[in-house]
């Protein structure tokens, strides 16, 4: 059908949003307004792009084949002109970033229609009887349009506005028409803060809708977030109050909540993640997370691992098998194979200036309340008593015992007087 030039027009400011930021960059479901146009261009075959933007952007992930034009009022005629730019002949979609909900599968359908009518000009409305004036999707053909543009810019003493250009067009006897969007929420627009609400809504269900053909169950989906680029495996169970951020990945037969969050998490398959919270971190199979664990940054927690309640690790590889039960913090720290770290073991990464790392060896066993001072190394097979605070490195298959003997004092409540009548 000859090339698809995308026009996409980003450079409404954040006025109407009450925001600084422009509305082009405003989010939905992790992914940006402009995101949005730009991934919807794509799926509807779209080879290269003009992008408007009011102020500059640096280190934008945009596609490939594409123009970033710094305009804060770029008029129609201008943004086509430089659309005609990009290629000398074919079709050229112009795209605001106000429409968010709509699919790269209406766009396909309605270029296609385009290019079976023949039309110069085709618009998407919502209605057969909507007109072409208020419609800000379209598609446009290339050689017939560049000769009105050039001479509308030639003859115009300020802007050419699209409602121009359809004059012009219809004058000469070119053929406009208008495709007509099944869905009519998809052309919902954005301008302020309650329409981005109802647009997100509209694109959360279509997200979890998606899951849910994909095999994967939500209960209460209405309290749930899940971001865009997220993927969930068959047979997982989603719990309410759940939010997914990022490029999270979820594995097959987890179970995730209830009241969790994971952002850019990788989980494994069989994973329990329960009333917990995970950021850049990942857990393999068959391991049990929560309640009230918080995983940060940097953690790779094996498979058939617990993380347990009121656990804490930080930036730590966790070895397969390994059990952080109960009330523990386990920060910048490499802990082995099959590892029991009792309730309240604290690893001591912090001197006041600067963390450093501790090491625990495969098949050893962390007391309770002990405390790891890094940089330290525990071997394997070592056994720390309960209550100890350790500072040098324990022997493999050494026993450690860092603390003061138990002293009996007898008959000492009864000479202070503090026994109870």
């Amino acid at each position: 059908m000859g090339q698809l030039v995308s026009i996409i027009l980003a450079q409404a400011d954040g006025t109407m949003m009450n925001s600084s930021c422009d509305k082009a960059f405003h989010k939905i479901c992790g992914s940006t307004l402009l995101d949005y146009a730009i991934d919807a261009s794509k799926e509807a075959g779209s080879e290269a792009f003009a992008i408007f933007i009011r102020n500059n952007i640096e280190n934008a992930e945009l596609p490939e084949n594409s123009v970033l034009l710094v305009n804060e009022k770029p008029c129609i005629g201008q943004a086509i002109f430089e659309g005609l730019n990009l290629c000398n002949e074919g079709t050229i979609l112009v795209l605001g970033v106000d429409t968010p909900a709509i699919t790269g599968e209406t766009l396909k359908s309605a270029y296609e229609y385009h290019k079976q009518q023949g039309n110069l000009i085709t618009f998407l409305t919502d209605k057969e009887d909507t007109g072409f004036q208020n419609s800000e999707i379209c598609f446009l053909e290339v050689q017939t349009l560049s000769k009105i543009l050039s001479e509308l810019r030639n003859n115009a003493d300020e802007t050419v506005d699209l409602s121009d250009i359809i004059n012009e067009a219809v004058l000469r006897g070119n053929k406009t028409g208008a495709y007509v969007v099944k869905d009519t929420q998809e052309l919902l627009k954005v301008n302020d803060r309650k329409q981005l609400n109802e647009a997100e809504h509209v694109i959360l269900r279509r997200i979890i809708n998606k899951h849910m053909e994909n095999g994967v169950t939500f209960h209460l989906p209405e309290t749930c977030m899940i971001d865009k680029n997220v993927k969930i495996g068959r047979d997982t169970v989603i719990y309410p109050g759940t939010i997914l951020e990022g490029e999270t990945v979820i594995g097959e037969n987890c179970v995730i909540g209830p009241n969790s969050r994971i952002e850019n998490g990788l989980i494994g398959n069989n994973v329990r993640f329960e009333n917990s919270v995970m950021t850049q971190s990942q857990v393999g199979d068959n391991t049990n997370v929560g309640p009230f664990a918080y995983i940060r940054p940097g953690s790779k927690i094996g498979q058939n691992v617990k993380i347990g309640d009121f656990v804490e690790v930080k930036n730590s590889n966790i070895g397969d098998k390994t059990k952080v039960s109960h009330l523990s913090y386990v920060g910048d720290a490499d802990i082995g194979k099959n590892v029991n770290i009792g309730c309240g073991g604290v690893v001591v990464n912090y001197d006041g200036r600067k963390k450093h790392r501790t090491v625990v060896g495969d098949n050893a066993f962390i007391g309770c309340n002990v405390n790891l001072v890094s940089p330290v190394v525990v071997n394997e097979h070592a056994y720390i008593a309960a209550g100890s605070t350790i500072t040098d490195e324990v022997p493999a298959y050494s026993l450690a015992i860092a603390r003061s003997r138990q002293t009996i004092k007898e008959n000492w409540v009864r000479e202070k007087g503090l026994d109870k009548k």
